[in-house]
């Protein structure tokens, strides 16, 4: 399982898809967005992410393995 991140102010669930980039949820709002690990908005109603937060899971070994299968 790809790791997920709860962020603790926001409430928004980061996640790595199958392509290795950082899925943003929004669970309040049902909002989504879609980033690379340095903030690069992709898709998505969400644009402002905590980079921090977007850092953690975009650069986890999981995300790393993804994107090296893929490419």
């Amino acid at each position: 399982m790809a790791k997920e991140y709860r962020h603790p102010i926001s409430g928004c669930i980061y996640t790595v898809n199958a392509q290795g980039l950082v899925n943003v949820h929004d669970p309040k709002t049902g909002q989504n967005g879609v980033f690379d690990s340095r903030g690069v908005w992709f898709e998505g109603e969400i644009r402002d992410v905590d980079m921090q937060a977007l850092g953690w899971v975009g650069r986890s070994p999981e995300a790393r393995a993804i994107r090296e299968a893929t490419s």
